[in-house]
């Protein structure tokens, strides 16, 4: 039985090496025990309330067992845990215990997050803030990257069926998108966290950027997804852009 190291950075990256960890302890046959989250970034309105917002959009400690001391059980480091799950990403990605994971995540939420019975496409766009003052510039694609995937999709599902809706999340200021303007985009600017999250998971299309926040999102999705590179590699079934 085992746990996962703390980790004080951002939601992403704390919900990835936590589905890390459990699937690759569930794989050698050993029980994972959840510890609570302890700390992390980003609650930009301080709320008291942040983490335990947190662990209910993760939903993990509320399917697996819970412990608040992890004297008793082996702490896995979540850098090991990384290394070890992007080796053999595509046998993990398809075992039983991910297929749980992404299950337990919805327990507790609405499948149809959007409710208009369109073809929704979901953008994540990844832009600096007053808390990422560290943020490597190489992490920002250009606004230009996203609209030309965006115009691909417009013609790859130019005759479905469903009506496309693109929906942008990102921390920014809407006049940055004037000059990509249209009827078929729905603009999620500085919204809170777990409908941004939702929102990403729920779409029949995703679009990441270099984050964790979107890759994980990619590991909990359903939907088709293309796949910005950067350091945690992609699954053989999604689609890397350049």
């Amino acid at each position: 039985m085992g746990t996962v190291s703390n980790r004080t950075d951002g939601f992403g990256a704390q919900f990835q090496t936590l589905i890390y960890g459990i699937v690759i302890l569930e794989n050698k046959g050993e029980t994972y025990y959840h510890t609570p989250i302890e700390s992390m970034a980003h609650n930009y309105d301080n709320d008291s309330e942040f983490l335990n917002k947190i662990e209910e959009l993760m939903n993990i400690k509320n399917n697996y067992k819970c412990i608040t001391d992890a004297s008793n059980v082996k702490v896995y480091n979540y850098v090991n845990l990384i290394n070890i799950f992007e080796k053999s990403m595509n046998m993990y990605l398809s075992s039983p215990s991910l297929t749980n994971i992404k299950m337990n995540f919805w327990k507790n939420k609405e499948r149809d997050f959007f409710k208009n019975n369109k073809l929704n496409v979901a953008v994540h766009i990844r832009r600096e803030n007053k808390y990422d003052i560290t943020l490597d510039p190489s992490r920002i694609c250009p606004l230009v990257y996203y609209f030309n995937l965006i115009n691909k999709i417009r013609e790859k599902y130019k005759n479905n069926d469903k009506k496309l809706l693109f929906h942008i999340y990102s921390q920014n200021n809407i006049n940055n998108y004037k000059r990509y303007d249209n009827s078929d985009l729905c603009f999620h600017l500085n919204e809170n966290l777990s409908d941004s999250f939702i929102g990403l998971v729920a779409a029949d299309i995703l679009i990441t950027s270099k984050s964790s926040f979107s890759y994980v999102a990619a590991i909990l999705s359903d939907g088709e997804i293309y796949y910005t590179p950067f350091w945690h590699p992609p699954s053989k079934n999604w689609i890397v852009c350049n």
